[in-house]
């Protein structure tokens, strides 16, 4: 036996799933599909404001071409500095 059901998130109750095993189970496995629109994992807004607020506290900088990043790396993990 086949049947779909349309509910909302709040009818979705453990009342309302006994009453499907009681109608479907029959010893069976019951198969339960779900759809609805994706969420965002995040707020596009909210992203833009933090990345401004990065920008104030830590803004862009020029350095030289002529900088040796590899000495830069040295003296950041220089004994003395930790």
């Amino acid at each position: 036996m086949e049947a779909t059901f349309v509910l909302k998130p709040e009818e979705l109750t453990p009342k309302w799933v006994e009453q499907l095993k009681s109608r479907f189970a029959e010893g069976k496995p019951i198969t339960i599909s779900a759809s609805g629109e994706e969420k965002p994992r995040y707020n596009p807004q909210e992203v833009l404001r933090k990345l401004e607020e990065a920008r104030k506290k830590f803004p862009p900088q020029k350095i030289s071409a002529a900088i040796d990043i590899s000495k830069l790396i040295d003296e950041m993990y220089w004994e003395g500095n930790h």
